[in-house]
């Protein structure tokens, strides 16, 4: 399997999200590790991993001559696992694992409809003007009490 890597520099040092894959299934197991270097030691109250379905939905409507956008952020899932608690972090390599419920894209709403009903759906979203998708990420978190929180979030693809 091949690696996917991202790296968000900061003036504290970064933390860095490896997965195994980012093309997963429902059932499937999120498998990565999480790389902390810091340039001087940070307390933190945990260094967590997230797993986060985003819901955007998309509205279109006439106004005044124009057409007006806006946008709406829901969670549609989040799991958090912690991978180290309270304490003075510099550097460390934590492994994860997470499962993927089988029933993710019905909990969460975005099975692809075929058919009739799927056609008619979609052009009630036209007609209307909305479109929802679902964004889905890794995020790996040191919890900084004092200050801003280190983050970086990694985006998956579920099919």
């Amino acid at each position: 399997m091949g690696e996917y890597k991202m790296v968000f520099g900061l003036g504290k040092g970064k933390i860095e999200v490896q997965l195994e894959n980012y093309n997963l299934s429902p059932g499937d197991m999120i498998k990565g590790t999480v790389l902390l270097q810091l340039k001087k030691p940070v307390h933190a109250r945990a260094l967590k991993v997230l797993f986060i379905g985003e819901a955007v939905t998309r509205r279109t409507t006439p106004h005044g001559g124009g057409v007006s956008t806006s946008y709406q952020k829901t969670y549609v899932h989040k799991f958090e696992m912690p991978l180290d608690g309270e304490k003075d972090y510099s550097e460390g390599t934590y492994n994860f694992e997470i499962a993927i419920p089988k029933d993710i894209l019905q909990r969460a709403g975005s099975m692809p409809m075929e058919g009739t009903i799927g056609n008619l759906v979609k052009a009630a979203q036209i007609l209307t003007g909305t479109s929802k998708r679902i964004n889905w990420y890794v995020e790996a978190k040191l919890d900084v009490p004092k200050g801003l929180d280190i983050r970086k979030k990694v985006q998956v693809n579920i099919v």
